[in-house]
């Protein structure tokens, strides 16, 4: 694969999943029913939907920039990780899905990313 079209590929992929993460953490802002039903059934208080809305669109901005995108790679392993946990908690397993393929790209888009090491020998 050359370099432009991994290049290629690590864009779509980063603005797919900063979409998606856009359009979870704003619902969550907007205050829409089908995440306030959510939180209920989590057992959250009302009031998450903000810090996890804004950690949300964080997310999704600090992706689409590559100075941050290793880091915030990590840091949307820990959310999708938090997102299972409560979804199996609140007995939910069909809802563990999307949170499962957001950590999927994620990963892929730490390989793609991440710089080989120079070894000397």
């Amino acid at each position: 694969m050359t370099a432009k079209n991994k290049n290629i590929i690590v864009w779509l992929l980063a603005g797919l999943l900063a979409f998606a993460l856009i359009g979870a953490g704003s619902s969550k802002l907007l205050g829409v029913g089908m995440q306030i039903k959510n939180l209920e059934s989590w057992g959250y208080p009302l009031w998450f939907r903000f810090p996890i809305g804004v950690c949300e669109v964080a997310l999704a901005i600090a992706l689409l920039i590559p100075k941050y995108r290793q880091f915030t790679i990590y840091a949307i392993f820990v959310w999708t990780l938090v997102a299972v946990i409560t979804h199996l908690q609140a007995e939910q397993v069909s809802m563990i899905g999307a949170p499962i393929l957001f950590g999927v790209i994620a990963g892929v888009l730490l390989l793609m990313t991440r710089k080989k090491e120079k070894r000397n020998g």
